[in-house]
Formats: structure tokens, C-alpha cells, sequence
């Protein structure tokens, strides 16, 4: 039989005292899909009943049980609800009024049986508040500082409480190396190394690792905050080691004490000094909204009189963790991704049943922490970087987009930063490193300029736009350019939140071809303009009719 995620049951005096744990096997006659018509799930040995899924016809399945008192396993029957159905003696009864009992019951004590197979083989009738997204933050419109901090913390921080042994497992589905069907995927990834590395390698001298991405001596005491989903993450024993406890924080540029990568076994975009740790670029953000989350959850109360979390420029061990100014640039640079929204689901429907507000609503982190934002994120002109092409729709599939930047040699490259924005949101969905070789391809222009080059697919507009990002002045975000294409956006996020774009006033359309491209030329008196490439784009060269 085809196992399912573990799904453990709270204990309660009553009815539910003996009840402990439960693992959950299921496997239907057909395709493996419980659905259609309600099944009652009942006991024999407890006067206790659930109403727990949905099911076609009679299936194949079994629930097993271990009492705490009677030390073994029982296995019962799941029974389709159906008039004509002969349920044991005393069932049908019961099955009169157990349709409104059973909800409140559920939702009282916390019986239901809410972690189901992952991948949809069983899908419980039971739902949580912070499934329903828009409900579940209703009321925050706004809010900001202190008062908006107030209330997600009463939205999120009471939540099921996990076991360190329940971390394990629910890592391995959290993580999952194939995200989508972990259930099946032998591997997970780390979060410092993004390496796959095999599930059977967890708590071993050359695996994995628990990681706790605000630290433990950085204030965490016991459940809850200890064993909160939100703030563990896979991680290689070694970096994890090397990690230690230090606060997270980019070098500084002229230090040469700033170790690159930061392990010899961490990603190469990862960096640290004797105090400050930088994740790779690709989970920068992720980091940064994971400890937003733990300031806001137990920054008001933690239990067992624990200290209450924060978040500042100036870390304190077991109080204050940081450095709040750049975890607020990485969230901006690195917008949730994907993966990253999914995990956040999973954890919701699977296992803690509440989510992290700032990967929903990442905006959330400058209304709390600079409800009013410095414009030190004004733009400013220079001629030492620029977007120079780019090429984002052409007829059928679309193929060959990306974007090129010019940048004179003397700029150091890891402190340039594209951002793409969707001009129906107004909001960042890509951010990418110049310095970073797996983005970025860069070729030499007769030792004048060195030109970058990401095959990225790009939003097809209308109002999309990109914005070339400096961090060279104390790593300040200055916007250096913002362009856009079919149409006019002002970001609501990002560095470029509140600039208006400069419209290239050219487009590609459907009937584009697939080495068409926007690109920069000049003109006869030297200045630049935007023109139409038909059939001759040239990523990583100059543009046609360009001089240099």
C-alpha cells in the first residue's frame, strides 16, 4: 500500500485519550483518488467518529492507530455514508446526527485527520482558516507599524506546535527535492548549499541537518518558536557548523577577512565574516521573510516567558536578531518564488495551520519596519551601466528572451542587481545578480565594456518593466535605470516603488520572431535611441549600428 504523510492526532480526555499518533495508509481500487460521495471513518474500539474524506466507492484503505494505553494497533474500516448502506450495529444511528457533531467536534479538539497524502490521493473534508488566503488577512488594510505588527501576530502565532521528531518528517516533505511529488523524491535540498542530498542521510555526521535560521541562543526557548516550520530549513552539518549563530549580513566591500564562499562546501554566492552570514542569492530573500515571520509570531508573547523576538541593526544574542536593513533589501531583491509560496501552502494545510504573512504579502515588512521609506532609492543617471537589448515575445512559444546589460570592467559586477517588474502588480517577480555566473553570461567588448547576458523569459507586458539596480554606496539600492515596455508602471515595491519608468515607446508582438529584439543604437549625433531588431538580435555583442 502507498503510504501518506503522517498525520498525528491530539490527545483529549475524553473519547480521544488513547488516540496518540496515527500514520495514515491509503490506496483506492482505481486511479489512487479518494473523491465524490462522503465516507464516515469509524473506531470500534472508541466511541469516537470522524468524518474524514471523500471517496467514489468502498476503498482499499486502512488507518492505523496506537493507543497509548493499549500499546498496539487497531485497524478500522472507512464506510461510504449511503442510505443503503448496512453500517454495524449502533452506526446508523449515529449517522443521523453525526454530520453537525462532527464539525464542531473536529474543530474543537483537533481530531481531523488534516494531514493527507501531499500529492491528492486523500484530500480531508477538514479545511483551516489559513487556507482561505484573502480571509485569513482580512482587516489589515491600512495598517502599518506597530499596529499592523499587532495583528498578524494574532493572526499567526497560534498555530499546532510540532515535536522535534515531526520536523524530520515534515522537512522532507517541505523540502522535497521534486516539490512536486515529495512524497517520492529521495532527496532534499539545503538550504546553504542548494544541493539534493538524500533524505536517509538526516541527523548523520555527512548529511543533513535541522537549521535554525534565527538561531536558537538568538532567543528560540522551547515549543513553539523551536520546532516552527517557518524557520527550519534543511541544511549540510558542516556549513550548519560553520554558520553557527552568526546574524545574517552581507562584507563589507574592502574587507578582507570575508571568506567567499562562505564554506568550502556552501553555494560560491555565499559569503562571511567573523559576525555576518549571506545565504545564497536564490534563498536571500526566503531568509529574510522566515525572520520576519519569527518577529512577528513571538515578538509579542512567547511561552515559558521566553523573550519576545526581534528584529534590529544592532543584534543582541537571545533577544535581537539582524541585520534588519539588509534582510529588508533581500526581501525586496528576492520575491518569493514558487517554491517558496508552496512550501508556505504546505505548511498551512499540512502540519502548523498558519502561514507566513510576508511571503503573501511581502510588503508587509517595509508598512511594519519603514513605514516611510528613505528616497536615498531616487534614481540617478550614469553612463558606466546600462540595459543595452533585450528581446520578451515573439509568435508561438516564446523563445530566446533575455535581457543584456553593458557595465564598464571597473564596476564590481556584485553590485549590480536587474529587477523585473510586472506592471499588473506594480510588484518585483525576478531579481538577478550581475555576479552571478549562473544568471549571467558575460563576454568583453574590446577591453572597453563587459557585456552580461541572461536568457530569462520575460512578463509579456503590457507596462512591464526592468530596472538596473547599484549597491555600491553602502549597499543603498539606486536605481540606475528603469525602463519599460508596451506602456508606463510605478513599482509598488522595490527599489524602484514610487519612480515612474521610462517607456522605450517600442514593442514586440505575437507575430515577433524569435531573434527579434529592442535594442539601443545611436543616432548621428552621437546620442542613443531605442530601435526594432528584425532577425538580428545579438545577445552578448554590441547591437547592430552601435557605436561604442
Amino acid at each position: 500500500m502507498a503510504s501518506s504523510a503522517v498525520a498525528p492526532l491530539p490527545s483529549h480526555r475524553n473519547a480521544l485519550a488513547s488516540l496518540q499518533s496515527a500514520a495514515v495508509f491509503a490506496k483506492t481500487r482505481s486511479d489512487g483518488r479518494l473523491r465524490s460521495d462522503r465516507f464516515i471513518l469509524f473506531h470500534h474500539g472508541a466511541a469516537s467518529r470522524w468524518l474524514v474524506g471523500r471517496s467514489p466507492k468502498p476503498p482499499i484503505a486502512k488507518f492505523w492507530f496506537q493507543g497509548k494505553e493499549s500499546g498496539r494497533g487497531e485497524v478500522v474500516r472507512i464506510l461510504p455514508l449511503r442510505s443503503q448502506f448496512e453500517f454495524p450495529d449502533g452506526v446508523q444511528r449515529l449517522a443521523r446526527k453525526i454530520v453537525a457533531a462532527i464539525a464542531a467536534a473536529l474543530f474543537c479538539f483537533g481530531a481531523g485527520i488534516s494531514a493527507a497524502s501531499v500529492d491528492g490521493r486523500l484530500s480531508s473534508l477538514e479545511t483551516y482558516s489559513c487556507e482561505d488566503v484573502a480571509g485569513y488577512y482580512a482587516g489589515l488594510e491600512g495598517l502599518d507599524g506597530a499596529a499592523l505588527m499587532r495583528r498578524l501576530s494574532a493572526v499567526v502565532s497560534a498555530h499546532r506546535s510540532l515535536t522535534y521528531k515531526e520536523v524530520w518528517d515534515a522537512l522532507k516533505i517541505l523540502d522535497a527535492a521534486d516539490p512536486s511529488d515529495p512524497e517520492h523524491s529521495s532527496d532534499v535540498i539545503e538550504i546553504y548549499s542548494l544541493r539534493a542530498v538524500s533524505k536517509t542521510l538526516a541527523g548523520k555526521s555527512e548529511g543533513w541537518n535541522r537549521e535554525h535560521l534565527w538561531p536558537r541562543s538568538y532567543g528560540l526557548i522551547d515549543k513553539p518558536s523551536l520546532t516552527d516550520l517557518h524557520n527550519l530549513r534543511p541544511a549540510d552539518v558542516n556549513i550548519n557548523s560553520s554558520r553557527g549563530n552568526k546574524y545574517y549580513g552581507e562584507c563589507v566591500s574592502e574587507s578582507n577577512v570575508c571568506l567567499r564562499p562562505a564554506n568550502r562546501e556552501a553555494a560560491p554566492d555565499t559569503e562571511a565574516d567573523s559576525k555576518k552570514w549571506a545565504p545564497p542569492f536564490q534563498v536571500r530573500g526566503d531568509v529574510a521573510r522566515s525572520l520576519m515571520y519569527m518577529a512577528v509570531s513571538y515578538g509579542m508573547y512567547q511561552p515559558g516567558e521566553g523573550p519576545h523576538l526581534k528584529l534590529s541593526d544592532s543584534p543582541i544574542s537571545n533577544r535581537e536578531m539582524g541585520l534588519l536593513s539588509t534582510l529588508l533589501k533581500w526581501n525586496e531583491f528576492d520575491p518569493p518564488s514558487k517554491a517558496e509560496k508552496l512550501r508556505n501552502e504546505r505548511v498551512c494545510r499540512l502540519y502548523q495551520h498558519n502561514r507566513n504573512p510576508f511571503i503573501d504579502h511581502p510588503e508587509y515588512a517595509n508598512l511594519i519596519w519603514t513605514q516611510t521609506q528613505s528616497r536615498s532609492l531616487l534614481t540617478y543617471k550614469s553612463s558606466m551601466a546600462w540595459i543595452n537589448e533585450f528581446h520578451y515575445d515573439n509568435k508561438g512559444k516564446d523563445e530566446n528572451e533575455f535581457v543584456e546589460i553593458m557595465a564598464d570592467p571597473s564596476i564590481d559586477a556584485t553590485k549590480l542587481m536587474l529587477l523585473l517588474y510586472n506592471g499588473s502588480t506594480g510588484k518585483v517577480y525576478k531579481s538577478l545578480m550581475l555576479g552571478d555566473s549562473k544568471a549571467f553570461a558575460v563576454t568583453d567588448h574590446a577591453s572597453r565594456f563587459s557585456i552580461y547576458t541572461a536568457f530569462v523569459p520575460l512578463q509579456n507586458g503590457p507596462r512591464d518593466g526592468m530596472a538596473l539596480v547599484s549597491l555600491a554606496d553602502d549597499n543603498q539600492p539606486k536605481v540606475i535605470q528603469f525602463l519599460s515596455y508596451e506602456g508606463t508602471l510605478t513599482p509598488t515595491d522595490g527599489p524602484a516603488r514610487g519612480i515612474e519608468s521610462v517607456d522605450v515607446n517600442l514593442q514586440e508582438t505575437e507575430a515577433s520572431g524569435p531573434h527579434d529584439s529592442l535594442g539601443l543604437i545611436e543616432t548621428a549625433s552621437g546620442e542613443p535611441k531605442w530601435a526594432q531588431f528584425k532577425g538580428t538580435a545579438t545577445p552578448g555583442k554590441p547591437n547592430v549600428g552601435q557605436r561604442l
